[in-house]
């Protein structure tokens, strides 16, 4: 069993907005814990002046809060920053304190381009769209000679947000457009994924009898789809659409409605956390 954590400071009326990772705090311990889990987002701006007073008026943690506004005045790193924080409150392991001050002590070393590229894959993996898009076009927009693999990089991911929001033409774009910079065969066959989404069947026939490369890619793309029905199939979704389809069978409505009910408000808080900010 592990050791009680005795928690110190008071739990926050306003919480601390983190701007790299997107996220509210509401006490010093949770304040702790993003650090630690997000420590290769974080650069010298997550540790400023608006965090101490948060720490001192918030968590009425005055003497640590004191403590950083020196170490700051006298320009200490962010990695002695962080860890002052961290041994302060005690929440994390030692192994853990000395793994996040060695992480950003290197990213202190990265250049921007670097940092927000990471930054915006973590966010994308994670279902943080509208940050990771933001990320994204600044670095297509202002890396300095930008490479083709890293645009087609940049615009691959970018047609994955567009396909898991549904907006399979814009997905093709991005998708299409990562083919042509990279030559890369999976960005060719999520653009043709993209592409049959979009289109009625009779339209997708008719677009890859017109192109020798799309019959021959719509071939293992058909295959794929198989190996993913088959998957579908033995879900837990499914499984809950055909119980629906047997209440309605059965006319069981009360049940029959609730599920429903159910599986769409699940669908629409996904569907609403993904589009937060709103995509344009």
């Amino acid at each position: 069993m592990s050791k009680p954590i005795l928690c110190i400071g008071r739990y926050a009326e306003n919480p601390y907005h983190i701007e790299k990772i997107g996220r509210n705090v509401y006490c010093i311990e949770e304040l702790c814990y993003c650090i630690v889990q997000n420590a290769f987002l974080l650069d010298e701006e997550s540790f400023d002046r608006e965090l101490f007073d948060w720490i001192d008026r918030e968590c009425c943690l005055e003497k640590l809060a004191d403590e950083l506004r020196a170490m700051s005045a006298k320009h200490c790193s962010m990695a002695s920053l962080a860890g002052t924080i961290l041994d302060y409150v005690g929440y994390n392991t030692r192994k853990e304190v000395d793994k996040t001050e060695e992480i950003l002590r290197g990213n202190a070393g990265m250049d921007i381009y670097k940092k927000k590229l990471q930054r915006a894959d973590f966010l994308m993996k994670n279902d943080r769209y509208t940050m990771a898009f933001r990320e994204y076009e600044f670095l297509l927009n202002n890396t300095p000679d930008i490479d083709r693999s890293l645009r087609a990089h940049i615009e691959h991911n970018e047609g994955v947000m567009y396909a898991r929001l549904f907006l399979f033409e814009k997905a093709a774009e991005r998708f299409k457009a990562a083919y042509e910079d990279s030559g890369n065969h999976e960005s060719y066959l999520q653009y043709l994924s993209a592409i049959r989404m979009n289109l009625t069947n009779k339209e997708y026939v008719s677009f890859i009898a017109d192109s020798d490369e799309a019959y021959e890619a719509s071939m293992e793309l058909e295959s794929r789809m198989n190996e993913a029905e088959e998957l579908y199939a033995a879900s837990k979704d499914n499984l809950m659409l055909r119980t629906l389809a047997l209440y309605k069978a059965e006319s069981k409505m009360h049940e029959y409605y609730d599920g429903v009910g159910e599986i769409t408000e699940e669908m629409k808080l996904t569907y609403r956390d993904l589009v937060k900010d709103k995509v344009k």
